[in-house]
């Protein structure tokens, strides 16, 4: 139809084109009326070929809606399908989640039941014997394990303590092999009640209570049980295994404890010098004690009575009552009194003289314990020094691998320090307890020294 359309547009204008020509020159209008006619033709050829056209597509119509209506239903049915899909989809994502939310729920539970498989298997290994962890160190070490290696071992060792509790109501007895004191296994009999083991040699010479040493092996604590109970309590009869609560720790102990000779010889050379200090300030201070305890306070009325005795003309009487008095003060009053009538300055002369006399005997004996709390911790530090010493140099021989090989010198150094201070404290004390008693005694010595030249110095001016 379009192309139809096309030729009547390109042909109008020429047939009205041919017309006017044709009025204004007959010559061509044969010309143009041919070319008319071709025209025609051709459109009528045309317009041929356009009926044939819709009749094709008449005839084609009935199969292109017959295959547009198969399309279309095919078309229904995938989005029928597509929706279907889209709630099938929906229905996984919710199951999806809700199985997301029950392995969540399972881990948690899983968690849980681990944790307390890790709690059961540390709290068993502790209620066990040594014995019978050293027996089952191997079950022990796999359940230490992560993964479901580790869960398995774990679920293995809690059916051996179900086992073990089944049979905990008598001892159970199986033969292995313990290490002495000095490391050397030996072949016996392991006797178990709980988480108590005792081990008995088949030749019968090893025998005691068992222990875990740091490489986790059962070692035998010796002279705790004797065979014939071990023997007894296997066979289920009475029997009365010693048991030792802090497993073998407490005699140990006891050995270690030494004599105070012995400690004092840890100290080396120089704890001889700290323990003559020590000597010396003990005697000083004793004999300076004893000397200060006959050394009786004086009453100031005494000095008043004396001084009065003298003013009256009576120094027999005054001297008769000094000789009372056990006090330094007494003999400075006494060679007072002796000096008659002299003069009060003369008297106050002699009086300091004699106070110079007395003095020297009270204060006797302190620098001794004044040295002795000064220089005992001083050589307790040289003790030290050269204990620290001793233990480099045996560092340099034997290495810090054995502790025992350092003892001495760290023995040394701590020993000299302690007595040291031991020393040095209580000298120190009695340094200061003395010295104020002394001072006392001084400052009395003065005072009545004082009241009685004063006395003097008031009669004269009578």
């Amino acid at each position: 139809m379009r192309q139809l359309f096309i030729i009547l547009a390109i042909i109008a204008p020429l047939l009205f084109t041919g017309q006017a020509v044709a009025q204004d020159n007959p010559a061509p209008a044969a010309a143009y009326k041919a070319a008319l006619q071709a025209i025609d033709k051709d459109l009528a050829n045309e317009l041929e070929l356009l009926s044939q056209l819709r009749l094709k597509i008449a005839s084609e119509r009935p199969n292109l809606s017959t295959a547009t209506e198969k399309i279309a239903a095919e078309l229904r049915e995938k989005r029928r399908q597509s929706q279907l899909a889209a709630q099938e989809r929906d229905a996984l994502v919710h199951s999806l989640g809700k199985l997301d939310s029950e392995v969540a729920t399972w881990r948690d539970e899983r968690n849980y039941i681990d944790n307390l498989l890790t709690d059961f298997r540390r709290g068993f290994e502790g209620q066990i014997s040594t014995v019978a962890a050293h027996e089952i160190r191997s079950l022990l070490l796999a359940s230490d394990k992560g993964g479901d290696d580790g869960l398995n071992a774990q679920v293995k060792l809690l059916k051996t303590a179900i086992l073990r509790m089944a049979k905990s109501d008598q001892p159970r007895v199986f033969p292995g092999e313990a290490l002495d004191s000095e490391g050397v296994a030996h072949a016996g009999t392991f006797v178990e009640i709980g988480p108590v083991a005792w081990f008995m040699e088949n030749n019968g010479k090893l025998s005691g209570l068992i222990n875990e040493n740091d490489q986790l092996q059962p070692q035998v604590i010796a002279e705790i049980a004797t065979q014939a109970d071990i023997s007894a309590l296997a066979e289920g009869k009475a029997a009365s295994a010693a048991f030792d609560p802090s497993m073998g720790a407490a005699r140990i102990l006891d050995e270690v404890d030494s004599s105070p000779i012995e400690h004092i010889q840890k100290g080396g050379f120089w704890i001889y010098p700290i323990l003559l200090l020590a000597l010396i300030a003990t005697l000083a201070a004793l004999m300076k004690w004893l000397q200060l305890l006959r050394i009786k306070p004086i009453k100031t009325a005494l000095i008043r009575k004396v001084l009065q005795q003298v003013q009256n003309n009576q120094p027999k009487e005054a001297l008769a009552g000094l000789k009372k008095i056990r006090h330094p003060a007494g003999r400075v009053l006494r060679r007072a009194i002796k000096m008659g009538s002299s003069s009060a300055d003369d008297v106050e002369e002699a009086l300091y003289e004699e106070y110079l006399k007395v003095m020297p005997p009270l204060e006797r004996g302190l620098p001794l314990i004044a040295i002795a709390s000064a220089t005992a911790p001083l050589l307790g530090l040289l003790g030290t020094v050269t204990g620290m010493i001793h233990t480099f140099s045996l560092i340099n021989i034997f290495g810090t691998g054995d502790a025992k090989s350092l003892s001495s010198g760290i023995a040394e150094a701590l020993v000299t320090t302690e007595f040291g201070l031991i020393v040095a404290i209580p000298a120190l004390i009695l340094h200061a307890l003395l010295s104020r008693k002394v001072s006392g005694i001084r400052t009395a010595t003065e005072m009545a020294s004082i009241a009685y030249v004063n006395g003097l110095k008031a009669k004269a001016t009578e």
